[in-house]
């Protein structure tokens, strides 16, 4: 095991003795107590930080975390967050819903292959899991698709769900993982910092005749969330 790795589950045992809320000792103490130089502490709390078991304040020291949801969901099945949290166990709410009708932005329209322009919707909402806030949604659609009227008067948490009611049937999506830094507004719905890292999912979500309908930012607040998927091993090519 790497030095690093035996500091890091000390530190987590420390953690685990500790209550929400308090500021473990200096790197430079840490570093005496263990044994070990300040770079080794200060890396082993850095990867802690990731796992979201302390936070660490510029100028106020490190501190430890309130013991939150972990969720577990695989990208190769679509389902909505409130789902994921479900499936994990937690309590799912759906919290703070905003419908606004506008035009849809260039980057919506471009992925959606509308024209500009396009009437639309942008619902906002922030998933809980267990009380905490856990992922932050942004969704664009237009106001119809293949024909049909979006009606989302009776929209309280799953899109999904929102638009089979209505006959708009979500066959599969395409999505994009990226660690990004939190907007002000993802961080003010989190309880997070702005510029604290999320992990950011961008998906167009299709119906089963391969229309784009619905463009959707997820931020995923750091140490809720993991993803998993299954890859296969690429047949083996003969260059006879």
């Amino acid at each position: 095991m790497l030095l690093v790795d035996t500091i890091r589950t000390a530190l987590g045992d420390m953690i685990e003795q500790s209550h929400p809320g308090h500021r473990l000792p200096s790197e430079d103490a840490l570093a005496r107590m263990l044994g070990v130089s300040r770079p080794t502490i200060r890396s082993a709390l850095i990867a802690l930080e990731q796992e979201g078991l302390v936070s660490r304040r510029h100028g106020r020291g490190t501190f430890v975390c309130a013991t939150r949801p972990k969720l577990r969901a695989s990208l190769q099945e679509l389902c909505s967050v409130a789902d994921i949290v479900e499936q994990n166990g937690y309590r799912a709410e759906v919290r703070n819903v905003e419908k606004t009708e506008l035009m849809l932005p260039g980057f919506v329209t471009e992925a959606l292959k509308l024209e500009e322009g396009t009437a639309g919707y942008q619902v906002i909402r922030t998933v809980y899991a267990d009380g905490e806030p856990a992922v932050y949604l942004v969704d664009y659609l237009p106001q119809a698709i293949s024909g049909i009227k979006v009606n989302l008067d009776l929209f309280s948490d799953r899109m999904i769900v929102a638009l089979r009611r209505i006959g708009v049937d979500i066959a599969y999506a395409v999505t994009q993982l990226t660690l990004s830094r939190a907007s002000d507004m993802a961080a003010d719905a989190l309880n997070i910092r702005p510029g604290d890292a999320i992990l950011l999912l961008t998906q167009v979500a299709h119906t089963a005749f391969n229309e784009p309908v619905i463009y959707s930012l997820g931020y995923h607040r750091e140490g809720y969330v993991s993803y998993s998927v299954m890859r296969n091993v690429a047949p083996s090519r003969n260059h006879d």
